[in-house]
């Protein structure tokens, strides 16, 4: 769907991406790639890699990237094949603040998947956004509506996040590979709302989908009475001391 190019320029080091010719061989292509870039590149946020400047040379479009030296979510699932769950839930938090900055711009990614997804030492860096410009059926992260009918809205972005999350805790996808025991309700809660096949069934935000996420379980009757008890008991231990 492009290709990606280290360069220096007036901008200093980046990397370069030219998407596929073919995809933006119409006037019409090329100014929705423009219009997108142009609103990416206003964009300022802690888990988005930067687009630092974009244009276009004998009819190809390009865009530039800041650089970052950093593993992708996918390199890493191929060497560990799935990650702790305190780990997927810091990914989950972070790639839903990133796409919820982009939709709130107006943007959708379009191609959320393990290879976009940086591993900075600062946190996740969400990059390559599609731009409008993945056809359907491209890879196994897209959400139905994107596999038949290329169409992407923010609740698709959602749906790929939820298999790529799925990934990360099970080393495989929805409809091969259960989840496994002890995943923490919130995060099946999640998991669940994203990866639900109609539009309508899923959160209708990045916003909605970080609720779902930070909405754990109360503590019943029994573990307060636990706690308490054990309270008493540190309590008495301490008067003994």
């Amino acid at each position: 769907m492009g290709t990606l190019y280290a360069a220096e320029g007036h901008v200093g080091p980046c990397e370069v991406k030219v998407p596929a010719s073919h995809l933006t061989g119409d006037a019409e292509a090329r100014a929705r790639f423009h219009r997108e870039v142009e609103t990416l590149r206003s964009l300022r946020h802690p888990h988005l890699v930067r687009v630092l400047a974009a244009g276009e040379e004998r009819g190809h479009c390009w865009y530039a990237l800041e650089p970052v030296s950093a593993p992708d979510l996918g390199t890493r699932l191929d060497r560990v094949n799935a990650l702790p769950f305190p780990e997927v839930e810091q990914l989950a938090s972070q790639l839903l603040d990133a796409l919820g900055a982009a939709h709130e711009a107006g943007l959708v990614h379009g191609d959320v998947r393990p290879q976009n997804i940086l591993l900075a030492k600062g946190g996740v860096k969400l990059t390559n956004f599609g731009l409008s410009l993945v056809p359907p059926g491209a890879h196994g992260y897209q959400a139905p509506e994107q596999r038949r009918w290329g169409r992407a809205v923010t609740q698709s972005d959602l749906h790929s996040l939820g298999r790529v999350l799925h990934e990360a805790l099970t080393g495989g996808a929805p409809e091969t590979q259960p989840l496994p025991r002890g995943v923490p309700r919130h995060l099946r809660r999640l998991l669940r709302a994203l990866l639900a096949e109609a539009i309508p069934d899923r959160p209708d935000s990045a916003v909605s989908a970080r609720r779902l996420l930070a909405q754990r379980a109360p503590l019943g009757p029994l573990t307060v009475g636990f706690a308490a008890l054990l309270a008493v008991m540190l309590y008495l231990l301490l008067r003994a001391a």
